[in-house]
């Protein structure tokens, strides 16, 4: 008996969606459960299964169709299935046994290993990959996508705040710190559906749990309804990293919180400790610092972030502390008391002088360790580098064992997500076959501090180290036409050059959309143009990126607008 199919539901309020792949058609046997097609919107990717088991009469709907709720989509010649809710086991129902291989098997669905995924669908592969939690690990959930979505939060509430420096008066408003926090579980919401869009349309099977090795060649999976056994002809490690802390006294009390913790708060702290001044460390000091929170930052090293050259650094802690953020140097944290009050005291020691602090909250910002316990490396004939703190790899991401590559937090090279990425696709690549190796000397970063920081290659301090012949120049953003209308001149654009090689190594960015502007001088690096293809180049008008443009010019000592 023929039936029809239906559109029932839709994304959240959406009225209609767009048809993404189609993954069956007329004539085709279908079972109950089977995914069709999936409908794309605004607010993500839903798949649209089969309620029935029969054969499919009709599909009207084709990629790029537009449906809406309610659509009759085509005809199927069958029964529905319907679920049984399942009967009280009493603990005693056993969860389905499952054996399967695969060509690649990742662990870890986060920047790396999902990216890993779809490039090994792309080269053709059989791709399984297990996940503990949630697909876009760390990056997507707890890190670099959320604390992106407060830090932009927090710059609109600046803006509010200088609303008489652009020519408006706002008389009143109010820091919704749960809005705020739902906003960024929406954006978060959006990026892992989109994920989780992607492993469905490149035909990647996904299983969450954690995977243990039970041999060399063979991982096992068991959650409640699945006890699956994976053999494969290459795994990739993809497992990442976890919040350092340092073993001082107290550092496990409930007030003491890591930067996951931070990304989940209901409520603003009045006062907050913020142990280490990295990259962390730094962005969440802006974001409760705007919130209203009275932060003092507390770093073991002579400075904040501490890679970048002096001058850079000089531009952010100039910021933090005018904004009223209390930054200690050459501090080591001792230990953190609780009060009666449920305060809490942060002791740290700077030369032969004690300090105490106190506040409603303390961050460990300290760094992150890779998950190297999370698989019985031993088992899988996988060494450790010379420290003994990341996976050992070569310039293709291949462990010790030829099937085996790890990339990401893991390997401890580099913890960047879009190093992550890149290593997943050399392994990839690897795997089937190609040559790709990684090289880190020209992988960019971006700090969202405010001014944000992008940076890329070698910096001044490495050159100096290194004996490098080479010549530095540097255009102000307080030069710059665009940045002096948006009221965003701190900072400026620095360029490194190598006088005997005759090319750019290295380029910082410290001001207004400095993270966006790296990628032009990156390309720059990365091509080894010259420094007349390079400046002969015309930048639009008026744009913060002629200041890139001015730096080139500097090196030639040419400049038109500098100060």
């Amino acid at each position: 008996m023929s039936e029809k199919l239906i559109i029932s539901k839709l994304n959240g309020h959406d009225k209609e969606g767009k048809v993404g792949k189609v993954y069956f058609k007329a004539g085709d046997h279908v079972s109950a459960g089977e995914i069709l097609f999936t409908i794309e919107s605004g607010k993500g990717s839903l798949k649209y299964k089969s309620e029935y088991t029969g054969t499919i009469e009709a599909l009207t709907v084709e990629a790029g169709s537009i449906v809406t709720k309610g659509q009759e989509v085509g005809l199927i010649d069958g029964k529905r299935e319907v679920k049984q809710a399942k009967a009280y086991s009493f603990g005693l129902s056993k969860p389905a046994k499952k054996d399967i291989h695969a060509e690649v098997l990742i662990i870890g669905g986060g920047p790396g290993g999902y990216v890993a995924a779809l490039r090994s669908a792309q080269l053709g592969k059989k791709v399984v990959l297990i996940e503990e939690d949630k697909l876009g690990g760390t990056c997507l959930n707890y890190g670099c996508i959320p604390t992106k979505a407060l830090s932009h939060s927090t710059k609109v509430l600046n803006h509010i705040r200088q609303g008489h420096e652009y020519g408006f008066t706002v008389h009143d408003f109010d820091v919704n710190i749960k809005k705020m926090m739902e906003r960024k579980d929406q954006v978060v919401e959006t990026l892992v559906s989109g994920v989780d869009h992607l492993m469905a349309s490149n035909d990647i099977e996904v299983y969450t749990g954690r995977g243990q090795v039970v041999s060399k060649d063979l991982i096992a999976v068991k959650n409640k309804s699945l006890d699956l056994s994976v053999t494969f002809d290459h795994l990739i490690i993809a497992v990442g990293s976890e919040p350092g802390y340092i073993p001082i006294e107290g550092h496990d009390l409930k007030s003491v919180m890591t930067s996951r913790h931070a990304l989940a708060m209901e409520d603003v702290p009045d006062s907050m400790v913020i142990i280490g001044g990295g990259v962390i460390g730094m962005e969440f000091a802006f974001i409760f610092n705007a919130l209203g929170t009275e932060v003092h930052v507390v770093e073991y090293m002579p400075e904040i972030l501490g890679l970048l050259d002096q001058d850079v650094v000089d531009v952010i802690r100039e910021s933090a502390e005018d904004k009223g953020i209390k930054i200690h140097r050459g501090a080591r944290a001792s230990r953190i008391i609780e009060t009666l009050n449920k305060k809490v005291i942060t002791e740290f020691e700077i030369g032969d002088q004690t300090y105490r602090v106190a506040s409603e909250r303390v961050m460990m910002a300290v760094g992150r360790k890779p998950r190297l316990d999370s698989l019985d490396l031993q088992k899988l004939g996988v060494d450790l580098n010379d420290n003994n703190n990341g996976i050992l790899v070569d310039d293709f991401m291949k462990t010790t064992n030829d099937k085996v590559y790890a990339i990401g937090d893991v390997t401890n090279i580099m913890q960047l997500a879009h190093v992550a990425s890149h290593q997943g696709m050399v392994a990839a690549e690897h795997i089937s076959g190609l040559s790709h190796k990684m090289d880190y000397e020209k992988v960019p970063s971006a700090i969202f501090t405010q001014p944000e920081v992008g940076h890329v290659g070698i910096t001044e301090k490495i050159a100096l180290e290194r004996g490098i012949n080479y010549k530095a120049s540097k255009f102000y953003f307080a030069a710059n036409g665009k940045s002096v209308a948006m009221n965003e001149t701190e900072g400026f654009v620095k360029l490194i050059y190598d006088l005997d090689r005759q090319v750019l190594i290295g380029g910082v960015i410290v001001g207004g959309h400095g993270t966006d502007m790296i990628a032009t001088v990156t390309n720059m690096v990365d091509q080894g143009v010259s420094l007349q293809e390079a400046a002969s180049v015309i930048y639009a008008h008026p744009t913060s990126a002629e200041a890139i443009h001015e730096a080139l010019l500097g090196l030639e000592d040419r400049s038109l607008h500098g100060l």
